[in-house]
């Protein structure tokens, strides 16, 4: 009897920790595009970031119908780099990172220029102003 109260402890404790390194939308901006849009999103950063603790806010559907937002994700050494805006195509299980700086300037491959440029249509079609 012993033995099953400490194991279910240490399952407890150990379904603690993996919910608390879990991307979150931290501005409950989530509750405007609706639970499966947003969880959607999440599993798509989750793919595409590796990063147990990405912060996602400013959730938002674009005037073309894609899943506009920022995204806040760790660098190597830990720290938190700011918001980036990303597109999303739900649809298609598609997200992208706003590009920048080397980014722009040099992609990592063919297929990283073609992401990128599709990046950059999907949110200027979405998620600009105008």
């Amino acid at each position: 009897m012993r033995r099953r109260a400490t194991a279910l402890a240490a399952s407890l404790i150990l379904a603690g920790a993996i919910a608390a390194e879990a991307q979150t939308v931290v501005d409950g901006s989530d509750t405007g595009v609706g639970a499966e849009a947003a969880r959607t999103a999440l599993v798509l950063i989750e793919k595409q970031m590796r990063d147990p603790e990405a912060r996602v806010a400013d959730l938002r559907i674009g005037r073309a119908g894609a899943l506009c937002g920022t995204v806040d994700v760790r660098n190597r050494m830990g720290t938190h780099t700011g918001p980036r805006p990303f597109v999303a195509d739900l649809a298609e299980n598609f997200l992208g990172r706003l590009p920048e700086g080397p980014e722009l300037r040099s992609p990592a491959s063919p297929a990283a220029f073609t992401a990128m440029e599709r990046t950059r249509a999907l949110f200027a079609a979405n998620c600009t102003e105008g």
